[in-house]
Formats: structure tokens, C-alpha cells, sequence
């Protein structure tokens, strides 16, 4: 017998079969990297709310901004019932978490370029709800000249608790602002992240 045909032999072998395997094993793990993130995202949705409200332009007598409007999307907030969710065919019951996955603000008219968010100051975003303490939500520094939309930093607290059940509402403080030279229609668009219990 001879030995060292057969030891030329296996190292062939062992040298054609290495690198299949470690295509093979390669292309398992991509796989099953793809397939748990389909899980992941399988049981997450996304639920927009979109609300806009007009600033009136300003006066001799009344340049500054007092505060935000009012914004009636904003009161009295339950995910549960928007059309994104209910869609779903889940209840509040199967949601294991809700967060503030992104927040928007942009002028919609007019629709001229000397029209921007300059006149408006540093803003906080704010939740509150039954007896839970006012959470801070999203925040951005002053826009600055040429600005017209512009996009918040959020927390990745929990809001669960604060917008289940009709109880929450979203309000927002500013610093420092002016009423517009022109009047404004503003755009604010929340997107939460609802994650789903689907076991």
C-alpha cells in the first residue's frame, strides 16, 4: 500500500472540499441572516399621523409667536384606531412596545423659496398622558435661513403607555420665534414603530 499516495489523496480532497464548505456554510449564514431579519420585521409596523396648521403672518402690532397652535391630530392620541393599525387586525393587547421612529416639519405653502422655518426657534415635541409624567419626545435647534423642512431627534423611550387607550397627547414648545412674513402652512408628520407580539 502505498502511503504516501494515499496522503496526497486526502490533502487533495480535504483541498477541494474546504472551500465548498465554507461557500456553503457562507451562503447558510447570509440565509439565515436575511431570514431573521424578515422575522424581525415581520412583526413591527409603522403607524403615520399627519396633521398641518397654518401660522398667521405677522403685524406691527404682533410679531412674536406666542406658542404652537393647537394641533387636533395631536390631542387625545390612540394608535390603536388609526387606519394603519386597525388594518392590522391586532389589539392593543398584542403590542409589545411603541417608539418614535421619526418626526418631520416642513411648509407646504406657499410654495416659494423665500418661504422657510427660519422664523421659528429651538422646538421640543412632548407627550403626556393620564397620570404619566410629560416625556420629552423630539427636539431641534433652530432652523436656520432656507430651511424648509426639517427633522427631529428622537428618544427610543417606550411610549407604549402613552398612546394606548386615548390617553396621550403630543404637544410642542418653542424658544424664541416670530410670526412669518407670509402665511404659513406647516407640515408635521410622526412615524411610530409598533411592535407586535405575534407568538
Amino acid at each position: 500500500m502505498n502511503t504516501t499516495l494515499n496522503l496526497n489523496t486526502s490533502k487533495n480532497l480535504w483541498n477541494f472540499l474546504l472551500p465548498i464548505s465554507v461557500f456553503l456554510i457562507s451562503l447558510f449564514s447570509f440565509a439565515c441572516g436575511d431570514t431573521l431579519k424578515d422575522l424581525e420585521s415581520l412583526d413591527n409596523i409603522e403607524v403615520p399621523i399627519t396633521t398641518s396648521t397654518t401660522i398667521q403672518k405677522g403685524s406691527m402690532l404682533e410679531s412674536v409667536l406666542g406658542g404652537f397652535p393647537q394641533l387636533d391630530a395631536f390631542t387625545r392620541v390612540d394608535l390603536s384606531q388609526q387606519q394603519a393599525f386597525s388594518d392590522t387586525g391586532y389589539s392593543s393587547d398584542d403590542v409589545d412596545k411603541i417608539t418614535l421612529k421619526a418626526l418631520t416639519m416642513k411648509i407646504t405653502a406657499p410654495d416659494n423659496e423665500n418661504a422657510d422655518l427660519s422664523f421659528l426657534g429651538a422646538m421640543r415635541f412632548y407627550i403626556q398622558a393620564n397620570d404619566l409624567p410629560k416625556l420629552e419626545m423630539a427636539t431641534a435647534m433652530p432652523p436656520q435661513s432656507g430651511d424648509r423642512e426639517i427633522s427631529f431627534e428622537t428618544i427610543d423611550d417606550d411610549l407604549k403607555n402613552y398612546l394606548l387607550e386615548g390617553g396621550g397627547e403630543i404637544t410642542i414648545e418653542i424658544d424664541d420665534s416670530r410670526r412669518p412674513e407670509v402665511d404659513t402652512t406647516i407640515e408635521i408628520k410622526v412615524i411610530f414603530d409598533v411592535d407586535i407580539n405575534v407568538l
